[in-house]
């Protein structure tokens, strides 16, 4: 049955917005109806996505990962228990609080009434559902498994979530004490500065260097504001553009990847989230050729990227999966020693999974020794910032002192 993204009036005149499924939109339109609603836009979801209309659109939508694990995790527990696909999608859907994740589920469920497979109505959505989330429920679906290759998946989205929110956490700190301190700043010179000096403009002497200083940065940020807003919107633009071109955007990857700190953490970052994804993938009966390809496409660095391409390249040549990793030397080294053994020892997907879980463990850390450095040296930096202003307000009050003594 399709699914019809709506906009319409409930009695007090407030706008509802939200999905509906229906035979046609003018089944849709009595449905609300009888809602006591009054529809005013009605769209085909699948239509509207794929390039049509105008108005209230859900294309492009965005899918948090939290939705994407607790739907993974709620479908696989209702197929795992015996029910049908489309069942369990509708069930799902039902469930399903944020409307736009909810017309993509109707529109899944309405692809299976059709006679298409799961698989194929993920194919629809790519923003929402990436490759390695299609290319699972592909292969579950061909090897009759689906139950148990959604419950990896959901323990696979739930992992990259704990990851990513070890992350978040680890950085929100050091971000709103950056934000606040700048704002804390930009009030001093911007306010309490030119009241402050604006005391010395009689002052017949040369003030100290520190305090004419003070006084042009605060001059310049009082009066040219929005061209430091402007300079700041310009180079992110600029940055943008420049890395559009991929040569320019390969050597700034490379570069990245050389930074102190920064380099191993983007790497580990990366190297993990690929390990974790050939792991899931080789367990689920996935060919190795076509796990290496939606692997590397998880990938963020475009230098790691066509890295691995390389590697999947000899690896179809016949090579050594690990003696092509050990020659490209761009995964850290003990991931790939745990490969090679594994390799050897016929257990592949284990040592990738146990490969992937170090390096997880190892980026924890990372973060964690990271922002413990950051935090004091950005406390040692707004400490010498706030000395500067206090010393440049002082200096001219000391030297009057001093002259008034003779």
């Amino acid at each position: 049955m399709p699914a019809f993204e709506y906009r319409a009036l409930d009695a007090k005149g407030n706008s509802k917005r939200g999905v509906i499924e229906a035979d046609s939109s003018r089944l849709a339109r009595q449905a609300l109806r009888e809602k006591q609603l009054f529809p005013v836009e009605i769209n085909a979801s699948r239509d509207k996505r794929r390039g049509g209309g105008s108005g209230f659109s859900l294309s492009h939508p965005k899918v948090n990962i939290a939705d994407l694990a607790l739907f993974t995790r709620h479908l696989a527990t209702l197929i795992q228990s015996g029910i049908p696909v489309e069942e369990a999608l509708a069930a799902t859907a039902k469930h399903t609080r944020k409307a736009y994740l909810k017309g993509i589920v109707l529109e899944l469920r309405s692809r299976v009434l059709e006679g298409h497979s799961l698989a194929d109505g993920l194919n629809d959505h790519p923003n929402v559902f990436n490759s390695v989330y299609r290319a699972l429920v592909s292969s579950g679906e061909k090897s009759g498994d689906l139950a148990e290759v959604l419950n990896q998946l959901a323990e696979y989205t739930e992992d990259s979530q704990k990851l990513r929110g070890v992350i978040v956490q680890a950085a929100l700190y050091p971000l709103v004490l950056c934000f606040v301190a700048l704002g804390v700043i930009t009030a001093l010179m911007t306010y309490v500065v030119p009241k402050v000096t604006a005391q010395f403009d009689h002052y017949d002497q040369v003030l100290p260097l520190l305090t004419r200083i003070l006084i042009a940065i605060s001059d310049g940020m009082a009066s040219y504001w929005y061209t430091v807003v402007i300079a700041v919107i310009a180079v992110v633009l600029g940055a943008q553009w420049w890395l559009r071109d991929p040569e320019r955007k390969l050597r700034a990857h490379r570069l990245q990847l050389r930074l102190p700190m920064w380099g191993p953490l983007v790497r580990e970052l990366d190297s993990a989230r690929m390990l974790r994804t050939l792991a899931i993938l080789l367990s689920s009966g996935v060919p190795f050729l076509e796990t290496l390809k939606v692997a590397c496409a998880t990938l963020s660095n475009e230098h790691l990227k066509q890295s691995m391409d390389r590697v999947r390249e000899e690896v179809r040549e016949g090579k050594s999966f690990s003696r092509c990793l050990q020659d490209e030397a761009e995964l850290p080294p003990m991931a790939v020693y745990m490969i090679a053994s594994g390799e050897s020892s016929g257990e592949l997907e284990q040592m990738v999974q146990r490969a992937a879980a170090n390096l997880e463990r190892e980026l924890q850390a990372r973060v964690q020794m990271f922002i413990s450095l950051f935090e004091p040296l950005l406390i040692v930096v707004l400490g010498l910032v706030v000395l500067s202003i206090v010393l440049a307000i002082l200096l001219p009050i000391l030297q009057l002192n001093n002259l008034t003594q003779f």
